[in-house]
């Protein structure tokens, strides 16, 4: 038996090492996903992901409308009216959100319809604390109604998406809600400011 140098004994266990074998390792599978079957209730959730959509991105229109007409029509006195009103301001920046919201839901629908459901009620969860911190009562009713439709249909699928994402997977999973929660978070400083002064 050969004395082993310290440059052999460093090297074993390395790709160094010319007894060592490489195999792979033990590949976990992921539980698969079915998707949604299509029943008359699916499709009317459908429907009203669609339509809480639309208002969504009804709503900065309205919002645009309201003070396009509070400002008497021109753009200077559009920029008078925020100036001098500071809630209108407010009100005007959390409005210009809801497209951002309506996106969101785009991506919350397609994960539901694929069977997806923790992923799709997490976002909903994040998307309604969001709308409450933008003062957004059309937000928070659509995003509560989606949540109370698809809350019957996921059953234990939101604990199931909590231990295969982990902390990384659930931050990166989430990431667009948590914009709208800190957009929320501005706008509610912002007037809780204006209403101190």
């Amino acid at each position: 038996m050969a004395k082993t140098t310290r440059a052999q004994a460093a090297a074993r266990g390395t790709k160094l090492d010319d007894e060592h074998s490489i195999r792979p390792a033990d590949a976990v599978e992921k539980p698969k996903r079915a998707a949604r079957p299509q029943s008359k209730y699916e499709a009317r959730t459908a429907k009203i992901f669609t339509t809480v959509q639309v208002i969504m991105v009804v709503v900065p229109l309205a919002m645009i409308g309201y003070v396009w007409m509070v400002g008497g029509g021109s753009i200077s006195a559009l920029q008078d009216a925020m100036e001098q009103n500071p809630t209108l301001t407010v009100s005007f920046i959390s409005a210009m959100c809801q497209p951002l919201v309506a996106w969101l839901l785009k991506f919350v629908k397609q994960h539901y319809q694929a069977g997806d459901g923790g992923y799709a009620a997490a976002n909903l969860i994040g998307l309604i604390c969001g709308e409450l911190m933008l003062q957004n009562a059309v937000g928070v009713i659509g995003c509560a109604l989606l949540l109370w439709r698809i809350w019957k249909r996921i059953d234990g699928e939101l604990t199931a998406w909590k231990q295969e994402r982990r902390l990384g997977g659930m931050l990166a999973d989430l990431s667009g809600a948590l914009v709208i929660c800190v957009f929320g978070a501005l706008c509610a400083f912002a007037s809780w400011r204006v209403g101190l002064v």
